[in-house]
């Protein structure tokens, strides 16, 4: 596969083509040229066989088509159609070997050929001249020598009598017509005369079937002249109802421009097999692109036209048709100056090339930066975007830093979009159409991608349409509005933005590591801040405070084991600040831009573009850890790289990625006090306690903020080693502000808890335990007196009593533990009653023992009547305040009876109620128990005395809660921590002795939602 340079030969001179040696000056060159010279380097077009076909019938007499209307802007290959047809016209051995098969074309001889330019402006008028080249020039001497007037049609039927073909050419003539339109005339202009004068002589051609009329215009050029010349034409029409024939003499968006070109500007190319060969291979590159959704073209139909268009790649008709009707671009032979200049980029390139395209123009070349710049005027663009001399344009500093060139090609390719100038015209391209001219054999779509991406960051004019179309203007866009932005942003501001995202990015949450953070500090700062807290100091490899600053500072500091620092080795202090102005700058657009801005989107973009680059900028920079050490006894700041992987779907956690570092090998930081403990502790009583066995806590901490060799634990990781270390006897708080590490004997401490609440006869199971008593403890005990080691020593660790006093002491029998003192249980005293509806009597109980007391009124109970047998109530609701009292142990109820006949326990709906039952009440299920709590929760309703059970043996949890006021929220939360250790499903049942309620509404709501059945003197409120 061969490249362009290799494979095709250019025609002499192919790289110098200038518009001003192709214009073709009609009448000499008929008159001067070899016709098959000109027809050897001639392609023709649709446009000229239909002018060839038509006229030559017209010169033969065969057709009433008279006059043919040339309409293409400047350059556009009219004059060269008619100079082909006007060869033609004038050699029949010419004819019959260029268009032999052509109708007509030997059915006359020569034809008289009239050729005028309309730039030329002879005294004679165009009638005139016309009248010379015919030898009838004194036929219309009249109709200038006195000024300007108008031949009539008899005169021009006149001049046209005979049977001779007559070919007539006027090109360029709306120039002519623009001219006499400025000058004045009686009540009008010369205009007006030659207008009629045209006018005439178009009628009489028509009249007559030897003449034939060629007239070229030039759309979107001398406007009022090209007006004139319709004028005519449709005044004409008008008369003999037979309009023109209008035609375009080069189409530039079909294929008749490769045609056109590899005629003119190629000696020859390679066979047709070899080209067929490189389109498969594109096709094949394409079809790639397109299953990985880079491109949306068929690969067969790009394969197709390439055949047809080598050694351009399809596109470049496309990329030309945008600009086509620019008023300084001159079509065919201004493409023909283009490609000129492309070809010459192509070959003077080291590149290897196998489809010409537009990003192949090279911009470095003073001739192509001035033809795009003269179609355009975007030479600001091509300066700062794409080429300048000092190889400072965005797209060469892209190139120059990724190493290659498709920055330089995606611009070229862009720009050469983007040089419409015509209002409400279509410029630029999609990423997709832009991908589809850029891939070839060797460069892939992802490649220009990235490049494209770069250039749109950086680039000052290039913007995007709403449908994704990319193109450059004369006109800034956003990125270059945010640079101004950048650029004139205060320098105090931009300080103060670094610091603050330096803030942010490492805000100390957890602790662990550090306490504080001062980015780009002042060293007066940090020593204020050092003396009490760890602190993390962010410095610059080459800011004001460098290092080498702190290296001096550490070996001055006296808390030294409380500075970590956060730096790098990269000397770059200047591109985080280039990316803080960048995105000081689109904090500032974003209060300018509002959303119905159609920069906002783009703005949105930037700004998420700008806040990456500043991050990624931060972690490139700052990529290193400074912590104290120690190295042969020499305090050190050690350095550590710092962990840069953490998840991508995940926000930038600095203080994590810190923590992260400092907790692997080599560890500086230990997160864990518990599972490290010995280790910790062996530290500690090192560094911290020396030779001394009591040191006062506060010095321990003001030496592990100094010792160097010490390691980092948690925020109030000191105090949880105390306190873990408190906990396994290695350590005694002695409570005067010192800690010692070698804590005095223990004293045994029995303590119990009470398994089950006192039953009807008084009985309440309690369950043992001891510490600080050895592996083998005695445990002595005495119900209802005083407790010695005579006493009986329990055999297991459950007592069964319904004793008033349980007194138990504990012995550790190895010596090594003193004895503590004794601990006294008391018993509750327990009250109930018996109500017999029938005779409206009740009858109270205490358990285990004791005397009772008991008023009806509501006055105090302690001072109330004796009870010695069943109480007789009256038939109204009634409240019996029961007081009960047995050696120093008291307990009081209130049991509220119905009135007689109700079956209803009476509540007070306002007054606060608890409920309290001997015998616990029951949620029995896992859906019953949350329903309650969530009920409970809204109702601030609180338990006490609740038991959890939650699964079956041998996973099963009980949980059990004394006599303490429990929140609902607090049990929900217990609940479902513990659910986590069994299965989901797992069986969950609460059953709790006593309720409280703020109403005794709130009561009767809870217990009828839960079904829960409230009995006779369960519910108390005063």
């Amino acid at each position: 596969m061969r490249t362009i340079k290799l494979a095709c030969q250019l025609q002499p001179k192919a790289l110098e083509v200038n518009v001003g040696d192709q214009i073709e000056q009609l009448d000499q060159i008929i008159k001067e040229t070899d016709g098959h010279e000109y027809f050897k380097k001639t392609f023709i077009t649709n446009g000229m066989e239909t002018l060839l076909s038509k006229g030559i019938a017209r010169l033969a007499g065969k057709s009433n088509d008279t006059v043919f209307h040339l309409k293409q802007a400047m350059g556009g290959g009219k004059t060269h159609l008619m100079v082909g047809f006007g060869l033609l016209a004038k050699d029949p051995a010419l004819r019959e070997a260029q268009v032999g098969s052509m109708p007509y074309q030997s059915d006359f001889s020569t034809a008289k050929i009239v050729a005028f330019n309309g730039r030329n402006n002879p005294h004679t008028y165009f009638w005139g001249e016309i009248a010379r080249q015919l030898g009838k020039e004194s036929y219309f001497r009249e109709y200038w020598e006195s000024g300007a007037k108008a031949p009539d049609e008899q005169s021009w039927i006149e001049i046209f009598d005979g049977e001779e073909p007559i070919l007539i050419l006027l090109d360029e003539i709306p120039p002519y017509f623009h001219y006499y339109s400025t000058q004045v005339l009686g009540h009008g202009t010369i205009a007006d005369v030659v207008t009629r004068a045209f006018s005439n002589m178009l009628t009489a051609a028509q009249k007559k079937n030897n003449v034939c009329i060629v007239v070229s215009d030039l759309e979107a050029a001398y406007d009022t002249g090209g007006k004139l010349i319709q004028r005519a034409l449709d005044d004409a029409t008008q008369e003999l109802g037979r309009a023109e024939v209008s035609i375009t003499p080069v189409n530039l968006e079909s294929n008749e421009i490769y045609e056109i070109l590899r005629k003119r500007l190629f000696l020859s190319m390679p066979d047709k097999t070899e080209i067929a060969e490189l389109a498969t291979v594109f096709a094949s590159r394409l079809s790639e692109a397109a299953k990985a959704k880079t491109v949306e073209r068929s690969a067969e139909s790009l394969a197709n036209e390439i055949e047809s268009t080598y050694p351009f790649h399809p596109s470049f008709k496309s990329i030309i048709a945008l600009f086509k009707n620019n008023e300084k671009f001159k079509q065919t032979r201004g493409l023909m100056e283009l490609v000129s200049r492309l070809l010459k980029s192509v070959w003077e390139s080291n590149e290897d090339i196998y489809l010409i395209g537009a990003q192949h123009f090279d911009l470095a070349l003073y001739d192509v930066r001035e033809k795009l710049t003269e179609i355009s005027e975007m030479r600001d663009v091509i300066a700062k975007d794409l080429w300048d001399s000092t190889y400072s344009a965005h797209a060469q500093q892209i190139d120059i830093n990724k190493g290659n060139s498709y920055a330089k090609q995606v611009g070229t390719l862009l720009l050469m979009a983007s040089l419409s100038t015509a209002v409400n015209s279509v410029r630029g391209l999609t990423e997709s159409e832009m991908l589809e001219c850029l891939i070839d054999p060797i460069r892939q779509g992802n490649d220009y991608r990235v490049a494209f991406g770069e250039l749109q960051k950086s680039a000052w004019y290039l913007h995007q349409t709403q449908e994704g179309r990319n193109y450059f203007s004369r006109q800034e866009n956003l990125t270059k509005k945010l640079q101004g932005y950048a650029d004139k942003a205060p320098q105090n501001k931009i300080d103060e933005l670094i610091r603050h995202r330096l803030k942010e990015m490492y805000k100390p949450v957890t602790k662990e590591a550090y306490e504080k953070v001062l980015p780009l500090p002042e060293m007066d700062e940090a020593e204020a801040v050092l003396k009490t807290e760890r602190v993390l100091l962010v410095i610059s490899p080459d800011g004001k405070t460098p290092p080498g600053v702190i290296a001096n500072f550490f070996n001055e500091m006296v808390n030294k084991n409380n500075v970590l620092v956060l730096t790098g080795d990269k000397s770059s202090i200047a591109s985080i600040e280039r990316a803080a102005r960048h995105v000081y700058a689109v904090t500032k657009a974003d209060m300018e831009i509002q959303n119905s801005h159609p920069q906002r989107k783009e703005l949105d973009e930037k700004k998420a573009q700008y806040e990456q680059d500043f991050q990624t900028t931060v972690l490139t920079v700052f990529d290193k850890l400074l912590f104290p050490g120690n190295n042969r006894g020499q305090d050190v700041l050690r350095p550590k790289a710092l962990d840069s992987t953490y998840p991508s779907n995940e926000i930038y956690n600095g203080e994590r990625q810190i923590v992260k570092t400092l907790a692997s090998d080599p560890i500086k930081l230990y997160t864990e006090v518990t599972g490290n403990f010995d280790a910790l502790r062996a530290r500690a009583e090192s560094l911290l306690f020396g030779n001394q066995d009591q040191v006062r806590k506060i010095d321990l901490i003001d030496k592990m903020k100094q010792k160097t060799q010490m390691p980092w634990l948690p925020n109030r990781g000191f105090d949880q080693l105390a306190i873990e270390a408190y906990q396994r006897g290695v350590w005694e708080d002695l409570g005067n502000g010192y800690i010692t590490k070698k804590p005095k004997p223990k004293t045994t401490e029995v303590i119990y808890t009470e398994e089950t609440s006192p039953d009807d006869s008084g009985t309440v199971r309690l369950k043992i335990d001891v510490v600080n008593a050895g592996n083998n403890p005695k445990v002595y005990y005495a119900e209802d007196g005083e407790v010695s080691e005579t006493s009986p020593i329990l055999s297991e660790n459950i007592l069964v009593t319904k004793a008033l006093r349980v007194q138990f002491m504990a012995v550790d029998p190895t010596g090594e533990n003193l004895t503590g003192p004794a601990r006294t249980w008391n018993n509750k005293l327990t009250l109930r009653n018996r109500f017999d509806d029938s005779t409206r009597t009740v009858e109270l109980f205490v358990a285990p023992h004791g005397s009772i007391k008991y008023t009806l009124d509501g006055s105090e109970a302690r001072n109330g009547i004796n009870y010695v047998g069943p109480i007789q109530l009256g038939y109204e609701e009634t409240t019996v305040y029961v007081f009960a009292e047995s050696d120093g142990i008291e307990e009081k109820r209130n049991f509220t009876f119905a009135k007689s006949g109700s079956t209803e326990v009476p509540i007070i709906k306002e007054a606060p109620a608890i409920l309290f039952s001997q015998s616990p009440k029951r949620l029995d299920s896992s859906t019953k128990t949350y329903e309650g709590l969530k009920v409970a929760k809204e109702k601030n309703i609180e338990f006490e005395q609740v038991m959890l059970m939650l699964g079956s043996a041998p996973q099963a949890i009980n949980l059990s809660l004394g006599e303490m006021r429990i929140s609902a929220d607090f049990i929900e939360k217990e609940l479902k921590s513990l659910q986590t250790l069994l299965n989901p499903d797992a069986p969950v049942i609460m059953t709790f002795k006593k309720i409280y309620t703020n109403t005794g509404y709130d009561l009767e709501q809870f217990s009828k939602q839960m079904g829960i059945e409230i009995e006779n003197g369960e519910v108390e409120q005063k």
